[in-house]
């Protein structure tokens, strides 16, 4: 043959060959050291993990006569290079989903009673892809799998076996092929790079690495894809172009994008992605990746042990997560997450990124309760982020022989003014009752302390008025979702801000809910939770009262009677005022009595 892929090329032909699945592999070697070899064995594991090479290793150890004290086969024996090869005929490898009916499970169970070709050798039926086989098939198989001949063992591999049978399951000794870790999959491929004279960059193993998603197989696929697009360099670059991906910082930047609400930037990002020919679906659900990485940052300390990635990226989920507040990257992880199910089904690319990325990047223009709640969290930083102090120069002590003058800044209605306008003095001289009055000097205040003298505090509004506190109860209500609970929040729904005295916001309940008002009125913790609330979106610490609704009752005439029926001497007609019916008619048809 002339040239072999990668992944056939380097195919394990030892059990200590196999990369990242030790526990299963020592463990099938010390069975077959013991002769405790089971009658049936199921591979389950992601693709590319190593469960069919299990499975040929597995058959190989068993047959070879020449096989090490420790389990691993010769290599070099007849049987040994038939079962590498593929044309062993004590090893019988089946495809269930091209072999899932009733008649080839009985070709099966046909065969089974067949003696080995070598003698004490022992028939390995490999059936890949078990979770394939009807229902019907998996039940004609389980008395043959149960109790198969002494030289008989069966191996199925699945991807799935929770499709399996649960009695298929129950017969055959299990093993777990577990993800390769990223650390193990780079060295390996560091070694196989060395081996066919590539230029492998560090950045570049950990690139192929990661998209592999711990599959040995996918991963030595893509470094060869990589390694002709880059004429035997891998880069992460070129990794990137041979998948349409966007750069490792593309995230980087749009987290900072949202951060800084900075929307140019993100809808430059995403033109630049598309001019590249990147594909934006796998855009949106690496960034979706990228942001639950930095949610696990947040919260947890240990993240080493919790995501399998390589250092560097650990490290930045690590810086973006000290810029980005939590609720920000829950709304983005969100976000991401609905306008990848649009992608799924076949909306327009770039629109649908475009928009997603405006939304998370300008909360204000969705009207989520998210998005507010982010607003109000950026607003709550600038409010408490420290403001720049001016510094304030000693104040100068006037001397000793200079009078001491100071002006008030407010005065109040009950005391005298100390001097008034010309005009006004002037118009005081006509009125009699001013013009007897003695001018008194005005006291001169006490010197202010170093202390007074210094601009007081703002201080915080303490009263508002309906309407302000109306347009924020939408608001406050949900909120109160969040703080209270949905039971205390249900009762809230049902009470309406309809007056504001000072700080003191009446609640009125419609008067047929006396069991919801009296749970209000009696909750002081729930007072206290409408209280924070209130003072998050307005500013004012009220006091909240609940009452119900009084119509109020006029005092009505009582109602008219019903009209009584008419006497029947009402009914006959006066002789005076009686109506002839025929001058009736003729009259409205305009007709003429003709005798």
């Amino acid at each position: 043959m002339d040239y072999q892929a990668l992944y056939r090329k380097y195919r394990p032909q030892r059990f200590d060959e196999v990369v990242g699945q030790d526990h299963v592999t020592r463990t099938l070697a010390r069975e077959v050291v013991d002769e405790k070899v089971a009658h049936a064995y199921l591979f389950a594991g992601p693709r590319g993990t190593g469960k069919t090479t299990t499975a040929r290793l597995l058959a190989k150890s068993l047959n070879c006569p020449k096989r090490f004290p420790d389990g691993e086969p010769c290599n070099d024996c007849v049987s040994c290079s038939s079962v590498a090869e593929g044309n062993s005929l004590d090893v019988i490898e089946l495809d269930a989903a091209s072999h899932n009916k009733v008649e080839d499970v009985r070709e099966i169970r046909a065969n089974v009673g067949t003696v080995a070709v070598a003698g004490g050798s022992r028939k390995v039926y490999i059936l890949d892809e078990a979770h394939m086989l009807s229902r019907a098939a998996g039940n004609a198989l389980l008395k043959t799998l149960e109790e198969p001949p002494e030289h008989v063992v069966f191996v199925l591999a699945t991807t799935e076996p929770y499709k399996l049978l649960d009695t298929i399951r129950s017969r055959a000794q299990r093993f777990d092929f577990l993800p390769v870790p990223s650390e193990v999959l780079i060295d390996h491929l560091r070694g196989i790079a060395s081996r066919e004279g590539f230029d492998a960059s560090a950045d570049g193993l950990a690139s192929v690495a990661t998209h592999a998603k711990g599959s040995v197989r996918d991963a030595m696929s893509l470094l060869e894809q990589v390694a002709a697009l880059g004429g035997g360099s891998v880069a992460a670059d070129t990794v990137a172009r041979a998948l349409g991906l966007a750069d490792r910082d593309a995230f980087s930047r749009l987290a900072t994008a949202i951060a800084q609400q900075d929307a140019p930037g993100a809808l430059t990002l995403v033109s630049e992605l598309a001019a590249r020919g990147g594909d934006l679906r796998r855009f949106v659900a690496e960034a979706m990746g990228f942001f639950r990485g930095v949610f696990l940052a947040q919260y947890a300390p240990n993240l080493e042990e919790i995501a399998d990635e390589p250092v560097d990226v650990i490290e930045e989920w690590r810086r973006q997560a000290q810029v980005l507040s939590a609720a920000e990257v829950l709304r983005a992880v969100d976000q991401l997450s609905e306008a990848l199910l649009h992608l799924r089904q076949g909306r327009e690319e770039r629109l649908v990124t475009e928009l997603t990325l405006i939304r998370l990047t300008r909360p204000e223009t969705a009207v989520d309760a998210e998005a507010l709640a982010v607003r109000l969290e950026r607003l709550e930083q600038q409010s408490s982020a420290p403001a720049a102090t001016p510094t304030l120069e000693p104040p100068q002590q006037p001397a000793a022989s200079e009078p001491v003058v100071r002006t008030k800044a407010r005065v109040s209605d009950s005391s005298e003014p100390a001097a008034a306008p010309a005009g006004k003095q002037e118009e005081a001289k006509g009125h009699p009752q001013s013009a007897g009055r003695t001018p008194q000097p005005a006291p001169e205040p006490a010197a202010a302390t170093p202390q007074q003298q210094a601009t007081p505090p703002p201080q915080e509004p303490t009263s508002l008025d309906l309407a302000t506190y109306e347009s924020a109860w939408p608001a406050i209500a949900a909120r109160m979702r969040d703080l209270a609970g949905v039971s205390k929040h249900a009762l809230l729904l049902e009470a309406a801000p309809v007056s504001v005295e000072g700080t003191t916001v009446v609640f009125q309940l419609p008067d047929h809910l006396p069991f919801h008002l009296e749970r209000l009125k009696t909750d002081t913790a729930l007072h206290e939770l409408l209280t924070q609330a209130s003072a998050q979106f307005t500013g004012v610490n009220i006091v909240p009262e609940f009452a119900a609704k009084t119509a109020e009752v006029e005092a009505a005439a009582p109602p008219p009677e019903p009209p009584r029926a008419p006497d029947k001497s009402d009914l006959e007609d006066d002789e005076e005022g009686a109506i002839d019916p025929t001058e009736l008619v003729v009259d409205m048809l305009d007709g003429e009595v003709v005798e």
